[in-house]
């Protein structure tokens, strides 16, 4: 019995509040009235009774009491409309890289064993290519190219005995041809000796800076031990990874600009000089490796680089973002044709706080939209423009967000068919603890 006093007691409750709202704010019995929604009889003549002026023609403004619209002359809703226009999505794709050196060498002993016999270099030295970075003991070798010279000088001479015999008639030419074949050999010989002499030396393959030197007069080192390592640091190598959204508009010669995480108040401008063929399975990312200028010699390779690519997007429509409305099958805008509001289904494509970018079939650029007086538009209902809004200057760019959390359609919305349905702001991790890249979309959506 209790239960069922407070029930009574709920319902009066809410028939005088709706009663007291009827009185305060007649429109909204007139929104109910005027609605495409089938209103029992009795309930219509409740709402004359409690506030006749729901069943009267509104007066002739543009809008009453918290900008709700009213009716005209002849009953069109006055509205103030928006024009549609062309718009072209800028996306801006930023990534984590990691610095490279352009060139960089790990010296070995080429394929040889020996005691360095001097260190030429120190760390940080910067070499030219074929400088001498660490000399071996060579007395073994010496003494080889040596007695490789006399075995050359010993078979020029017999040769040269071999052909004046020759001349004499007293040798064949057979016999001539046999010491000419082992002066060749002895000249092998000593070519043999001498590379064998020469790779006592240790040289540098590139120009650069040599890093840490790890070895010292007396020690030992066969050809698994490193002697240094040389880094061409005159530009380096930034290399990153591209979300496979990115991929179709990747392109070698691409300009990008860098930012040492170290370095944040200088911006380093680089193109784009490698695009790797396939992606990593386990990230769906493409390795990419652009080159910066370091002539300055102020970038270390191991750095961390910010690294931004604008890239050019798609035209599609732009609209207010008033403008669009929800509904069960998805977002709408009501379009004026002919003085009157007709229902145009649209598909977002990009938005942020001024524009937003859609693609539709019935929508057209230059088309009018309402985007004031939204409450009471019915289908087909007629229309009275009051003014039209003028497009602000750059309403034909949806500009980069930079972080800015982004909305995602109602639930039960219709799917977006859009193509350009990437991910926003997706950090996606590089494809391996060795590499530093993290990928991040920042698209105004």
């Amino acid at each position: 019995m209790a239960i069922l006093k407070q029930v009574l007691v709920t319902f009066l409750v809410l028939i005088i509040a709706a009663v007291a709202y009827l009185k305060w704010e007649p429109g909204a019995g007139r929104a109910v009235l005027n609605s495409d929604v089938a209103v029992p009889e009795f309930l219509r003549s409740a709402i004359l009774y409690v506030a006749p002026e729901a069943g009267e023609p509104a007066t002739d403004i543009a809008a009453g009491p918290q900008g709700n619209p009213r009716r005209g002359g002849g009953g069109a809703t006055i509205v103030v409309a928006d024009t549609v226009v062309k718009g072209v999505t800028r996306t801006a794709m930023r990534s984590i890289g990691t610095g490279e050196a352009a060139r960089s060498v790990v010296v070995y002993p080429d394929n040889t064993t020996g005691i360095i016999d001097e260190v030429q270099v120190q760390s940080g030295d910067q070499v030219e290519a074929g400088s001498i970075l660490a000399r071996l003991e060579r007395a073994s070798e010496e003494v080889a190219v040596a007695r490789a010279q006399l075995g050359v000088e010993a078979a020029d001479e017999k040769l040269r005995r071999f052909q004046r015999l020759q001349d004499s008639n007293t040798i064949t030419a057979v016999e001539v041809t046999d010491v000419a074949r082992e002066r060749d050999n002895a000249r092998l010989d000593l070519q043999t000796a001498e590379i064998a002499l020469g790779k006592r030396d240790i040289r540098a393959p590139i120009a650069g800076r040599v890093g840490i030197v790890s070895v010292d007069q007396g020690d030992l080192v066969g050809s698994d031990t490193v002697i240094a390592t040389i880094d061409d640091r005159s530009q380096l190598k930034v290399v990153f990874f591209t979300p496979e959204s990115f991929v179709q508009d990747l392109e070698i010669g691409a300009p990008l600009q860098a930012v040492a995480t170290a370095r944040p108040s200088r911006i380093h401008e680089g193109r784009i000089v490698a695009i790797d063929s396939r992606l990593d399975e386990a990230s769906r990312t493409l390795r990419t490796e652009a080159m910066i200028d370091n002539g300055e010699d102020e970038l270390r390779p191991g750095m961390s680089f910010a690294v931004t690519l604008e890239l050019d997007g798609e035209t599609f429509l732009s609209v207010d973002p008033i403008a669009v409305v929800w509904e069960r099958n998805g977002p709408i805008v009501w379009k004026i044709a002919d003085d009157k509001a007709v229902k145009a289904p649209v598909r977002i494509i990009e938005r942020n706080i001024d524009r937003i970018l859609v693609a539709s079939d019935t929508l057209q650029a230059g088309d009018l939209v309402v985007v004031e007086g939204l409450q009471t538009v019915r289908e087909g209902g007629p229309v009275e423009i009051q003014r039209v809004r003028e497009a602000p200057a750059d309403a034909g760019t949806v500009p980069s967000a930079e972080g800015v959390p982004l909305e995602t359609p109602l639930e039960g919305a219709a799917a977006d068919p859009a193509p350009a349905g990437r991910a926003v702001a997706a950090q996606i991790p590089a494809p391996g603890p060795e590499t530093a890249g993290s990928a991040a979309r920042t698209t105004a959506r």
